[in-house]
């Protein structure tokens, strides 16, 4: 079951509210395969083939665009036999996104303040 995150900035605030996490669905390959693009598709395929059973981690992880200056949530992919890493893009303007894996986030709209963060919901 996945959280719902929000996350507010002291200096400006704005605030966002994210879903990181996965859900039920997400335990089978074929399902969690549209959040990527064509490309990325192409690789996670190839990366599995001939596994009868594909062994993996789906998880949607706090990112940043630091051209949108925004904060959202972004699924990754991570490929148990080949040891790779796949990730999504910024879905407003296509650029690459960093995961967010330290506990402090500055703020991407103002950088300035460290975003604090608080459970509001599960989603599944």
């Amino acid at each position: 079951m996945g959280k719902i995150i929000e996350y507010i900035c002291p200096s400006c605030e704005n605030s966002w509210q994210i879903h990181i996490g996965h859900g039920m669905t997400h335990g089978v390959l074929e399902k969690v395969l549209d959040y990527f693009s064509e490309e990325t598709r192409q690789k996670i395929l190839t990366d599995t083939c001939g596994e009868e059973f594909p062994s993996f981690e789906f998880n949607y992880h706090p990112a940043v665009c630091r051209r949108c200056r925004k904060l959202f949530s972004i699924p990754s992919i991570y490929l148990h036999q080949s040891g790779r890493t796949y990730s999504s893009i910024c879905p407003e303007c296509g650029n690459a996104a960093a995961i967010q894996t330290e506990e402090e986030i500055i703020c991407p709209h103002c950088e300035e303040g460290v975003l604090s963060k608080e459970e509001v919901g599960r989603w599944d």
